[in-house]
């Protein structure tokens, strides 16, 4: 047998990279060799230097990992060794671990990020190979959690991952001051690097203070740290460890997200889990959920429930009917009758009619069942004392009434008797009115014309506003006291006769007595007749009485907003005038808030059918949103919104007053004068409707600074959903909603921030149109920033981070209509440069310089619009020279050499196929094409100049280089003449530029500074002589055009007054 191949230690680091087969052959074999080397030292410092070359690397190389691997399985052998053989070598093997942690500690801080990296890896590998019973020194211990927290603030997040895991074995959840813990909750919490969020979700030990950290993570803005944690809950956080408050917002979060990634994991993994907990009973875990304040999330659950099984095997397993088919009234509860209802729902959208006939009964049995339990419901709602249960059988009720949904009616009797029961309860009184939405929804099965059901709901609203009740006949007190002298006559008669009946009989005068009898009996039939006569006369009658009380008005109320809510006329007709005059305008001066907020409501819905309504009864819309509660507030905020939303801010103006028809001598008048009447009337009645349109949007926008969540909250809503629209358009707007967004006094408002993040996105990338808007809003909206003083809660926000987000909300490449972005030759990032340059230039030593500056290097520039880059690239130049500040100076030379390679690219395309009189020709063309339709850059780049000429003031020396280069610039602006001077010629290859900025700084007075300064002031110069040009075109032209209308142009032409203020100085 051929003896065991001997390897050295370069032949073992060699091969362990190949695979991790190899590793248990190596590491006996190095083992051997380790035990057999009597210098430990040299064998401990040969290992570390091979193991030097893998953690140089900071790349995740395949053969670096298995490096790494099989060292930690190798240093971990010997703790292994040295608890099997610890009484006859107790120190001797786990000498060789303790030399690798010394080093591995020693290394953690080094300068390079790869050597931190591995460093870190190498402990947590070799911590978790030690296994769970392992044990270390106390000093190591401390060593390792001192240096590993100090890599968790490491600023490369790999290497903070790696030490995140080192330190999970270091942990102590039971102790409340660990400082591994608050790291993990810090980083958890604040850490930029979603990566480090998940390892850190992955690693920490769920306790009491740590679960609502872990719970929070599930809202996370990244779905992949969304993912673990909802694995974290399934896997290591039992259900009774959660409230019942946590449970429904954990399943509300994950069976809501709108990744499939993160519901898949919530319903496959945490809710199987919930539900194995209960041996598969859901009706268990409905329980735990409390579904009555959450029956959209419990029926989430269900339904996700479900699709995990086949529908007949659920149908199987429900075993809470009867042989008729219902669960008995007695054992009816929210969790059965919520799983009974969606079950229901389910296994009716599979289609399968054959397990529908198990679970639900005909439809004339579930009518009397329904109305059965009504009766219970009657009995409950009297008991004051019992409101639980009373609100229990409110929620049976509605899911059996929901179920009625799914019956047969194909069946007329069936079909019948449902829509008695629905009428029957709907004017019942012991039906809330938190039943009449589902009532109404299953009448209009049956009644699907508007007409016939307005009139059948206007006669259910008075029966029971006016019901029929019964009351006692008065009867006259004359009538009583004749008829009590008679009874007492035949009374007095009858005792005569029962005593001569008496008398005859003792006599033996039969014939007689036969008589007397006839006598008494005829008295006695005319004595019962008059007893039974004043019977009669106390019977009761029936009359009807009309009820004023809260509980009836609010019912009716209901029945109204329900029915309007599913009508689709145009126009009130005389029934819905007489309900708005008799119920609903009364209702606004009730004194229940409750009534009141359902009368707005339903004069808010009158708005949406008919706009005359609506111009008559927004005025008291405004007022009742000023004045009343704040619940009726809301109702009214949200009516006004709608209403603007359908018809426009034109509604907002008054309505329109009759005038009288001008007579004969009217008719004669000159038609001038008709004109100017008409154009004067036209006039007043648009500035009557701006005003009032103005004045409304003003309290909308109030409002967004109000202390109530729910008034903020409807009033963002409502402008949001008007400027997605386009009823309105207003920079301003966008600004105050976007800082509202970034508030963090709005933290807490989940529905506000919902709401407006996802209108951001979709409002932008709706149109160019909605980006520029976004345009005019972008600096006024970082000056906000950074103006904020120090007491603001705006002064909490990065305004680095509001640049980024409108930055893109304003790329091109996002529109929805990419091919129409495409043809547009100025983006709006392009305007946005010389924007943000201008800004930087008015004062480069602003506060906000160096978020402006590093905005620059965000933007997407067209490479293909050279007229732009130029006037980019001659801004760029100035900032470099003006810009003091280290970070911002970085920033502005990185925009600069990026503005030069565009620069370049397009200029070695256009060498590759042009002459230079064909260069020529283009250029004189590209001009002309300027001058027709490139008004929006020569007067963006003539407000740069001004700001240029404001911010700066040239030395005389310059103002005359400048007036002597006026030449050079026009052949510069014109860039297509064949001869060229040495200051035009394109150069070959540019230093940076910041070599540029450093040599300017150097030698101020050089040849090549006098020349790169002569080039930029005659650019300038060739802008502002072209830019004069189109001056001179703008005021000439007519007031009329309808481009300057549509371009709002009065705008423009002041920044055009500017460029001609700039051209006529005597120093240009």
């Amino acid at each position: 047998m051929a003896p065991k191949r001997q390897y050295t230690m370069k032949e073992v680091f060699e091969e362990c990279q190949q695979g991790l087969h190899t590793h248990n052959k190596l590491m006996t074999a190095l083992q051997k060799n380790y035990k057999q080397t009597e210098d430990k030292a040299a064998f401990n410092d040969e290992f570390v230097g091979y193991l030097k070359y893998s953690m140089v690397i900071f790349k995740r190389e395949s053969a670096v990992e298995r490096t790494l691997d099989f060292v930690a399985k190798f240093a971990a052998s010997f703790a292994v060794n040295d608890e099997e053989g610890k009484e006859n070598q107790p120190d001797a093997d786990n000498t060789f671990l303790t030399f690798l942690f010394d080093f591995l500690l020693k290394s953690h801080n080094g300068r390079d990020r790869a050597v931190r990296f591995r460093a870190c890896q190498m402990i947590n590998k070799l911590l978790t190979s030690l296994g769970e019973e392992a044990q270390i020194d106390d000093d190591l211990y401390d060593r390792i959690y001192r240096c590993m927290l100090a890599r968790v603030q490491d600023k490369f997040p790999a290497v903070r991952v790696q030490a995140v895991m080192a330190l999970a074995r270091l942990q102590d959840p039971e102790d409340p001051d660990c400082p591994v813990i608050k790291a993990y909750l810090y980083l958890m919490e604040k850490d930029v690097n979603f990566e480090v969020r998940r390892t850190v979700l992955s690693c920490i030990a769920p306790a009491s203070q740590t679960l609502p950290a872990i719970l929070e993570r599930t809202r996370d803005v990244k779905d992949t740290v969304r993912k673990m944690a909802y694995q974290v809950l399934a896997e290591k956080v039992h259900i009774r460890a959660l409230t019942i408050s946590q449970r429904i917002k954990v399943l509300q979060t994950g069976l809501t997200d709108h990744l499939d990634m993160v519901k898949d994991i919530c319903t496959g993994k945490m809710l199987q889990s919930w539900l194995r907990t209960f041996d598969g009973n859901a009706i268990d875990l409905l329980k735990r959920l409390d579904v009555e304040n959450s029956c959209t999330t419990a029926e989430l659950a269900l339904k996700a429930i479900f699709e995990k099984v086949p529908a007949s095997g659920l149908v199987e397993d429900f075993d809470l009917l009867n042989e008729d088919l219902v669960i008995p009234i007695e054992e009816l509860s929210c969790e059965n009758v919520l799983y009974w209802c969606c079950l229901v729902e389910h296994v009716r959208s599979k289609g399968d009619e054959a397990l529908m006939d198990k679970l639900m009964p005909t439809a004339s049995a579930f009518c009397d069942y329904v109305h059965k339990n009504c009766d219970n419901l009657e009995i409950s709602c009297h008991n004051v004392t019992a409101v639980e249960h009373t609100l229990s059988k409110e929620f049976v009720s509605e899911h059996l009434l929901k179920m009625t949904g799914s019956l047969d009616q194909s069946d007329e009797v069936g079909r019948k008797k449902l829509d008695s029961l629905v009428q029957d309860l709907l004017i019942a009184p012991h039906v809330p009115p938190s039943l009449v939405a589902i009532l109404i929804t299953r009448l209009k099965d049956f009644h699907s014309e508007d007409e016939e059901r307005i009139e059948l709901m206007a006669q259910i609203i008075s029966d029971i506003r006016v019901p029929i009740t019964t009351v006692e006949k008065p009867i006259a007190p004359e009538a009583i006291r004749q008829r009590e002298l008679k009874l007492a006559s035949i009374r007095m008669d009858l005792t005569q006769a029962r005593d001569a009946l008496e008398d005859t009989v003792a006599n033996q005068d039969f014939t007689q007595a036969a008589e007397m009898k006839r006598r008494v009996e005829e008295l006695e039939c005319t004595k019962n007749s008059l007893l039974e006569e004043s019977l009669v006369m106390n019977t009761t009658q029936e009359i009807r009485t009309e009820k004023s009380d809260p509980e009836t008005l609010l019912k009716c109320l209901t029945i109204a907003a329900e029915l309007m809510q599913h009508l689709a006329m145009k126009e009130l007709n005389p029934t819905l005038q007489t309900l708005f005059t008799v119920l609903v305008l009364p209702g606004i001066t009730n004194e229940d808030p409750s009534v009141r907020n359902m009368a707005v409501k339903c004069l808010g819905l009158g708005a949406q059918i008919s706009r005359v309504f609506a111009m008559q009864q927004l005025l008291l819309l405004m007022q009742i949103s000023q004045v009343d509660q704040e619940t009726v507030q809301v109702t009214a905020l949200q009516a006004i919104c709608d209403t603007a939303q359908t018809y426009g801010l034109d509604i907002f103006k008054l309505p329109e007053t009759s005038s009288e028809k001008p007579g004969e001598d009217g008719e004669k008048e000159g038609e001038k004068e008709k004109e100017d009447e008409e154009e004067e009337e036209a006039k007043e009645k648009e500035q009557s409707a701006q005003s009032a349109a103005n004045s409304a949007l003003s309290i909308l926008t109030k409002l967004l600074d109000s202390e109530s969540n729910e008034l903020r909250t409807v009033s963002a809503e409502g402008l949001a959903k008007l400027l997605l629209s386009g009823r309105i358009t207003s920079p301003k707007l966008l600004s105050r909603l976007l800082l509202l967004w970034y508030n963090p006094t709005s933290e807490e408002d989940q529905h506000l921030r919902s709401c407006l993040g996802a209108f951001f996105p979709v409002y932008s990338f709706a149109g160019r149109v909605h980006q520029e808007c976004w345009e005019e809003a972008f600096l006024p909206t970082l000056r906000t920033l950074f103006n904020a003083p120090t007491t603001s809660p705006m002064a909490k926000v990065n305004p680095g981070n509001v640049a980024e987000f409108m930055v893109h909300l304003t790329d091109h490449t996002m529109l929805n209509n990419k091919q129409t972005a495409d043809i547009q030759e100025t983006t709006v990032h392009d305007n946005l440069a010389l924007k943000l340059c201008n800004a930087i230039l008015e004062d480069p030593t602003a506060p906000g310089t160096r978020v402006l500056a590093k905005t620059l290097s965000m933007l997407t520039i067209n490479a293909h619009n050279q007229t732009h880059l130029a006037d980019i690239k001659v801004l760029a130049d100035l900032l470099v020279q003006h810009v003091e500040e280290k970070v911002a100076l970085r920033q502005v030379e990185k925009f600069s050499d990026s503005i030069d390679a565009l620069l370049g690219v397009e200029e070695n395309q256009d060498e590759g196929g042009k002459t230079e009189d064909g260069t020529a020709a283009e250029g004189a063309d590209m001009l002309d094409k300027e001058n027709e339709t490139g008004e929006k850059a020569d007067e963006t780049m003539a407000e740069a100049a001004c700001n240029i000429t404001a911010a700066q003031e040239l030395s005389e020396d310059c103002k005359k280089e400048l007036a002597a280069g006026e030449t050079t610039g026009k052949k510069t602006r014109a860039r297509g003449k064949s001869t060229k001077t040495p200051a035009q010629k394109k150069p070959t290859k540019t230093p940076s530029t910041r070599g540029r900025r450093k040599a300017a700084v150097k030698e101020e007075n050089t040849s090549d500074h006098e020349n790169e300064s002569d080039l930029v002031k005659s650019k300038v110069k060739g802008r502002v002589k072209t830019m004069s040009k189109l001056a001179e075109l703008v005021m000439s032209s007519d007031d009329s055009d309808a481009e300057f209308q549509s371009r709002a142009r009065h705008t423009k032409r002041d920044q055009v007054l500017k460029v001609l203020n700039f051209a006529d100085d005597d120093s240009c």
